[in-house]
């Protein structure tokens, strides 16, 4: 008796369907060439690529119609192609995809969710709550920099940004989201989970990670980047995890490149998944081994910024950063507090091979956002953090349309607060618009010191603008009558955010001066002339 049920039992799962990857040996037959991008690109797409000096490959092909119809032929439900991995998502009995291995199209087949993965589940949203919350919803702009930015104009215009997440409750009926829809920003959604365009269910995660950028209540709330085009994708299940969902997020990341997105950003990572076969270890944190990871690093050689939060990890056993955070050019975003510490469940790096982890940090603890309702709320975790670096980075490369994507990466990192001593902890630091801005003025000057107006007169201030805070971190100001006599001497700390000190005069007659600076690599002298 026990022989027949176990005999049944292994006779149903037998003709289960299950979810798989099925690799390609090759493109042959596609119907396209890498000689006529236009056919499988956007011309936004090929722009980017063009700017950016980088060749359509034939990674950039689609799979070839003729392997999938193959596949379909057999009675094999095909859900979704991936160009990058040249492969398909099927549903198929493991009987049928053993038999698939031996196709000799076929380079492999890997197990990636079981049958009803694609069931949803109502579960409530995890989020961490501390209580040192701000004293108003500008604080988080106001450690990025983020008033300057829109001082000079910037406010995300013209830059794409892809946000992938678990759903977007509330975003296509909240107030705060409405200028997008009447301006026709939220330019694309899909749902990968559901296989529809209705991304506004089941999860207000995205909501939350998507009002930090985009939101916008007068006098109220003020996202980072609200004139930004958007793309929304749902590639997490919340009710679970499983392997599938590295692979919608790959297939979402070539939806974004082909449609000509300048920003990836998500705030989803992975380390172990419901079935443990399927878990990672610290040592594949290599930035070359997990699924994400290079879909992540795939997405950033097509001239993508890829933004991802670093992972909640810190005080649980895991620890370390999650996946994608490992990828090799993009940025893995960590968590500070109100009193610039870093949070208690910021993930710490290095990756495997010893990289730094995080690149940088925003405000993650206590971080005001939006809800799927329209009102503010407050939630914390590095999910938070990483949508405002990469709406930042949105305005920063509007400000900057020349930069290529590698190039944006290296200003927010290198004029970050932290970029003379980074750690795996802070990374290098905080971004601010203002300091990028005078990393990248900076580049384009040959001076130690710029010292201007001048002449000056009364109601003016002379400012010393220390044109390279990482070579010369402290300045000496001396200033001289004509006579030699000296009026005054003062020791100034500048970085790439406050890298200017200022003076005034109006107490001073007017007249011939002198200004002798010096710094760690040199001095210079120069004649002012007081009106």
């Amino acid at each position: 008796m026990l022989f027949v049920i176990a005999l049944l039992i292994f006779q149903s799962a037998a003709g289960q369907d299950y979810y798989y990857f099925v690799s390609f040996t090759d493109k042959d037959n596609s119907g396209f060439s890498i000689n006529e991008p236009a056919q499988f690109l956007s011309q936004r797409a090929i722009e980017r690529r063009q700017k950016q000096n980088l060749a359509v490959q034939d990674q950039d092909l689609p799979v070839s119609a003729m392997y999938v119809e193959n596949i379909k032929n057999k009675g094999i439900e095909v859900f979704e192609q991936s160009r990058w991995f040249n492969g398909v998502i099927v549903k198929t009995t493991q009987a049928e995809a053993d038999q698939l291995k031996n196709e000799l199209y076929v380079e492999s087949v890997e197990y990636i969710a079981p049958q009803n993965y694609a069931g949803r589940i109502n579960r409530k949203n995890k989020f961490l709550h501390l209580d040192n919350a701000p004293s108003d919803s500008l604080f988080q702009n106001k450690i990025l920099g983020v008033e300057e930015m829109h001082n000079d104009g910037y406010y995300g215009q013209n830059k794409l940004v892809a946000v992938l997440d678990g759903g977007f409750t509330g975003v296509n009926t909240a107030t705060p989201f409405a200028h997008l829809f009447t301006n026709n920003q939220v330019l694309y959604t899909y749902d990968f989970v559901s296989k529809t365009s209705n991304v506004y269910s089941y999860s207000s995660h995205g909501t939350r990670v998507f009002s930090s950028m985009a939101a916008h209540k007068d006098g109220v709330y003020e996202g980072i980047a609200p004139d930004a085009d958007y793309m929304l994708f749902v590639t997490e299940n919340v009710s679970s995890e499983y392997r599938i969902e590295e692979y919608y997020w790959l297939i979402a990341a070539e939806r974004a490149d082909s449609t000509g997105a300048d920003i990836i950003t998500t705030s989803l990572g992975y380390n172990t998944f419901d079935d443990p076969l399927m878990n990672y270890t610290k040592e594949e944190l290599n930035g070359t081994t997990a699924v994400i990871t290079r879909a992540a690093n795939i997405a950033s050689e097509k001239g993508i910024v890829v933004v991802s939060s670093s992972g909640n990890e810190a005080d649980d056993p895991w620890g370390t950063i999650t996946f994608p955070s490992d990828m090799i050019n993009g940025l893995s975003v960590g968590s500070i507090t109100t009193n610039y510490d870093l949070s208690y469940f910021s993930s710490f790096g290095p990756t495997a091979d010893g990289r730094i982890k995080p690149e940088v940090v925003a405000m993650g603890s206590g971080t005001i956002l939006i809800g799927s309702t329209g009102s503010l709320t407050t939630s914390s975790g590095t999910s938070f953090a990483a949508p405002q670096v990469a709406a930042l980075a949105a305005g920063v490369w509007q400000a900057y349309p020349g930069l290529t994507s590698l190039d944006l990466i290296n200003a927010l990192k290198m004029s970050a607060d932290n970029a003379s001593d980074p750690n795996n902890g802070l990374g290098y630091g905080i971004p601010s618009y203002q300091a990028v801005k005078n990393y990248l003025n900076a580049s384009e000057s040959n001076l130690a010191v710029d010292v201007f107006p001048n002449p000056v007169g009364n109601g003016q201030t002379l400012k010393v603008r220390v044109m390279d805070p990482e070579m010369n971190n402290k300045v000496t100001l001396k200033f001289f009558e004509s006579t030699g006599k000296q009026l005054s001497e003062n020791l100034i700390d500048v970085n790439w955010r406050e890298n200017e000190a200022n003076m005034v005069l109006d107490q001073l007659p007017v007249g011939i001066y002198f200004l002798k600076v010096l710094f760690d690599s040199g001095s210079e002298e120069f004649r002012i002339v007081k009106l």
